[in-house]
């Protein structure tokens, strides 16, 4: 052993942010940085990332023991030296750990399984041995002459033997230092191999074998078989009433051998494999035109593509992929939501075919790997997925596509809390990659930046095919009210909807909620239900007659009584997604209505299965919250309905305008993307708010002017950036006090400028979630630099109890 490798042990304690020495056996000689590897800490075997190397000389010293490492994850390095970088800017720029960072970049959170295994301990005296036995129940006296026999056995399979009361009988030899148990690791993501029968021989001796098998009728159908296909899969065996056994017996005679291929795994195979022919509008070939040369210089540009809703910006997607698969390089392209993925995949897969692996969350650990391991071997050159793809391990990255770029979901909410766009900016960079961001309502920050030079503006102003944008009608639902019409859906809607209908054409329904009703509220004494463990209440979902909590998952049933008052008056308020598809099925009987919400979506691939059958107009209605206000390009939709559309207006959140405009005017563009003329109606208690009216005439211009006025007076992003500082504590007072705390701390190095400024500490407006009360500092400066390096310095990154929020989009 003559080189020690630096490792970053995947961990998940953030306090123990440092690197440790590892030797490198003999038998791992080929060990270089970017690897996986398995190694010993502590009396645990965990994963671990190499980072650098050194030389093992005779002066090299070390303050504890350096343990070899044991093992190898993976074929070859999984890390190129910009993920390792890309990695090491996430940690410094996010104030999280190396190893939190690292693990952005694998499927699943680590890639190895560590499992408990037990052992006797030798060298006890048989006497000493069988008086301990003796001495306890006849349930560990088996699981010892078990573990004596087949040692060392790992607990799930000591389980499978002995059932229920496994785990006590092993505390009981362990109390009495008759076993040992240790932790075994083995790699989650384990390849799936299809194994099928060849013949080992000529074709003409297979003929001459074939007659000497009188009387052997199964082994002379497989070698006629045999001779007729190159190769029979074992799954396909039974189609010809052959066993396994007659295949070993013509591999023990040296006529047929096995052969192993390793099967990847994906969900997606053979979709959309039909390829169109596709003319560019003048419009969209100015746009590619402009992108096509800086790929050519393979160096880091970026663009901002604004272009209205049903303009091709897709369609400038591929073109610019293909440009750069040209050149052999790969392309990541990002989408909002796994409920985006499917129609976006198709359309690459009809240009591309099976150059393309899909990315997200809701695909297997094993799944997510082959897909990984296509890349990495660039039998692939294309992924496509939501926010963890731009992690994915592709080695000559050409080009990062951000469809959708202002949509929040592309800030991760867990720990590290790191922004796509910002991590996609930077890796883009340092591979000398093009940056693609497209938007219909660009971010408010991304369009400043673009105006001040930061990104290419380019603009597509018209929809393809000659389509028009929707008709919008605003209905004031104070007016329905005031005229005694106390429907969630308004007169104008249900004429709307009754008339496309009738043209046997289709709709969409936006609302930005799910479940049955909002709350359920005692009317004798004004009680409402809410969660025990979260300070929000819970909300009825009339498919199971439960009440559910929407952050914790906590359920209970729906009482029939009040539980204060005893009262039968329980009513419950509001409106979810169940509740309007009750009331539509009461409208319009003869509607297929279909729902598509967390509710609705939870198994794998539903949302594709949703979109796919009201594409094929299996459905008349499409309803749902805001995954069905994204993204869809279905020809036969002329009507769009948005309900509760100024919700989102009366969050105590500066960007609730940008948010209301974006969900309005995407959700409005869902309308009319065909030959036939779309119309939308927008349901507003707030009919004269400005990005409601902007959103009406599909004006983002006349948006941005109003909003970014606003963020300039009040000094907020883009003209500041903000900080959110969570104290988190069981304790309601001691999450208050720690928070006081922090802020003086921080407070006391504030300079005189004026430039940074401490909001609060302020309860958070779901001041308890699951348990822990929550504080929030929110922190704003024109440069959080020096506030990063006093939280580094007071250590308030590596504490359990405080999250840091770089960027916060959500500052609630």
């Amino acid at each position: 052993m003559n080189r020690i490798a630096q490792v970053c042990v995947n961990l998940p304690a953030r306090n123990i942010d440092k690197v440790f020495s590892y030797a490198i056996p003999e038998t791992l000689h080929f060990l270089d940085i970017g690897w996986r590897v398995v190694v010993p800490f502590g009396n645990r075997t965990y994963e671990g990332f190499i980072v650098a190397l050194s030389a093992l000389s005779e002066e090299t010293s070390f303050e504890y023991e350096v343990k070899p490492i044991m093992d190898v994850l993976d074929s070859q390095a999984w890390f190129s030296d910009s993920m390792l970088q890309t990695a090491k800017w996430i940690s410094e720029y996010y104030l999280c750990t190396l190893a939190e960072a690292m693990r952005l970049f694998i499927p699943g959170k680590t890639g190895i399984k560590s499992e408990k295994q037990f052992g006797i301990i030798s060298g006890l005296e048989q006497a000493a041995m069988e008086q301990i036995l003796s001495r306890l129940p006849p349930q560990p006296q088996a699981v010892y002459d078990y573990l004596k026999k087949h040692e060392p056995v790992v607990l799930s399979k000591l389980k499978k033997v002995f059932g229920d009361y496994t785990e006590a009988a092993l505390n009981d030899l362990l109390a009495n230092k008759l076993i040992v148990c240790t932790t075994t690791a083995k790699k989650r993501s384990v390849p799936q191999f299809t194994t099928s029968v060849r013949l080992a021989i000529l074709p003409a001796e297979a003929e001459i074998y074939l007659e000497t098998l009188v009387g052997k009728p199964a082994q002379k159908r497989l070698v006629a078989l045999l001779l007729q296909k190159e190769e029979v899969k074992y799954s396909d065996l039974s189609t010809w009433q052959i066993t396994r056994d007659t295949v070993n017996r013509l591999v023990k005679a040296g006529v047929a051998e096995n052969v192993k291929q390793q099967v990847l795994r994906n969900s997606y195979s053979g979709m959309g494999l039909r390829e169109q022919t596709v003319r560019l509008t003048p419009e969209q070939q100015q746009t590619i035109d402009r992108i096509i040369p800086t790929i050519d210089e393979q160096q880091y540009r970026s663009f901002l593509l604004h272009g209205i809703t049903g303009s091709g910006k897709t369609q400038i997607y591929i073109e610019a992929v293909a440009a750069v698969r040209q050149q052999d390089r790969q392309a990541i392209v990002l989408v909002p939501e796994i409920a985006l993925t499917g129609q976006i995949v198709s359309r690459f897969k009809e240009r591309f075919g099976e150059d393309v692996v899909v990315m997200h969350s809701k695909l297997s650990i094993g799944e997510r790997h082959d897909a990984w391991q296509r890349l990495q071997e660039e039998s692939a050159g294309i992924v496509i997925g939501a926010r963890s793809a731009v992690f994915s391990p592709v080695t000559r990255l050409g080009i990062i596509v951000i469809d959708e770029e202002h949509e929040f979901t592309y800030k991760q909410e867990e720990q590290p809390h790191y922004h796509t766009r910002q991590v996609a900016a930077k890796r883009a960079e340092l591979e000398g990659a093009v940056l693609l961001l497209g938007s219909a309502t660009p971010s408010v920050e991304t369009y400043y930046e673009a105006q001040q030079g930061r990104h290419i503006l380019l603009t597509l102003n018209k929809r393809i095919d000659h389509s028009l944008l929707p008709e919008v009608q605003i209905v004031d639902m104070r007016e329905e009210l005031a005229q005694g019409r106390r429907s969630v859906i308004s007169a104008p809607l249900q004429q709307l909807l009754a008339d496309t209908l009738q043209r046997q054409e289709q709709a969409i329904i936006l609302l930005n909620r799910r479940g049955y009703a909002t709350f359920v509220l005692c009317r004798e004494c004004g009680h409402i239900i809410k969660c025990k463990h979260c300070s929000v209440s819970m909300v009825y979902h009339n498919s199971s007659n439960m009440l559910r909590c929407h952050y914790c998952q906590a359920s209970c049933p729906a009482p029939d009584i009040c539980p204060v008052c005893a009262s039968r008056y329980i009513r419950y308020f509001g409106t979810g997604t169940q509740k309007l598809e009750e009331e539509l099925g009461k409208i319009f009987p003869q509607a297929r209505v279909i729902r598509m919400d967390q509710d609705s979506t939870g198994r794998k691939m539903a949302h594709d299965r949703i979109i796919t059958s009201f594409s094929r107009g299996e459905y008349d209605i499409l309803l749902g919250t805001q995954m069905v206000a994204k993204g869809h390009d279905i020809k036969n939709v002329t009507a769009v309905g948005i309900i509760s559309a100024d919700s989102a207006l009366n969050l105590p959140d500066f960007r609730s305008a940008e948010r209301t405009f974006s969900l309005l005017t995407q959700a409005a563009g869902r309308a009319g993307r065909g030959d036939k003329a779309g119309q939308v109606v927008i349901q507003t208690y707030n009919p004269e708010h400005y990005a409601i009216m902007a959103s009406s005439s599909h004006n983002y211009e006349v948006f941005y002017r109003q909003e970014i006025e606003a963020r300039k007076s009040l000094q907020y992003p883009p003209f500041s950036e903000l900080l959110k500082l969570t104290v988190f504590s069981s304790d309601e007072n001691q999450a208050r006090s720690q928070a006081e705390h922090i802020a003086r701390q921080l407070g006391k190095e504030l300079p005189y400028d004026r430039q940074t400024e401490i909001i609060g500490p302020f309860a958070a407006p779901i001041a308890k979630i699951n348990n822990s009360y929550r504080v929030n500092i929110l922190i704003k400066s024109k440069e959080l630099a020096n506030i990063k390096s006093q939280i580094v310095e007071l250590k308030l990154n590596s504490r359990n109890d405080v999250l840091l929020d770089i960027e916060p989009l959500n500052i609630l």
